[in-house]
C-alpha cells in the first residue's frame, strides 16, 4: 500500500512539473482570416503571443505547411511574460483562384503550436499586386 501511494505522490509531482513548463499563449487567437486578395499579392499575417509558464522559451523553428509561406520570428531566448510576434508572409502570386488555407508549425522548447491564415484569392483582373500586413 505504501508503494502505491508514493508512486500516486511521484505522478502527482511529475504532473505538476510538465504543467509548470513554458509555453506560447496568442493574444489574439490561433487563425487570421484576411478576406480576398488579388493573385500576387503578399499577406503578412502577425501572430502577437506572450511566453506564460515558469521557463525560458526558445522558438527553434516555424515550419509553413508551403513554401508559398514565409516565417518571420524571434531567434532569442524569451523570459516568461515577454510579448513578441511571428509573421507569416502569404505569397500568392503561384496560388490559384478560390479559397486559400495556410498552416505554420511553431517547433519550440514547450509544446508545438499551429497557426493559420484563411482567405480568398479572386480572379486576376489586371490589378497591381500589393502588401497587407493583418
Amino acid at each position: 500500500m505504501k508503494n502505491a501511494f508514493s508512486f500516486l505522490l511521484l505522478l502527482c509531482f511529475a504532473y505538476t512539473v510538465k504543467a509548470q513548463e513554458s509555453h506560447i499563449k496568442t493574444l489574439q487567437g490561433d487563425t487570421i482570416h484576411f478576406g480576398t486578395c488579388n493573385p500576387g499579392d503578399t499577406i503578412e499575417a502577425v501572430f502577437l503571443f506572450r511566453i506564460e509558464g515558469s521557463e525560458r522559451l526558445m522558438i527553434r523553428q516555424v515550419h509553413p505547411g508551403c513554401q508559398c509561406t514565409v516565417p518571420l520570428y524571434p531567434k532569442d531566448s524569451m523570459a516568461p511574460g515577454t510579448i513578441d510576434s511571428i509573421v507569416l508572409a502569404l505569397h500568392t502570386r503561384n496560388l490559384h483562384p478560390g479559397p486559400v488555407e495556410k498552416y505554420a508549425i511553431v517547433i519550440n522548447t514547450g509544446p508545438e503550436k499551429i497557426f493559420y491564415i484563411y482567405g480568398e484569392i479572386l480572379e486576376n483582373k489586371g490589378a497591381a499586386p500589393r502588401c497587407r500586413r493583418l
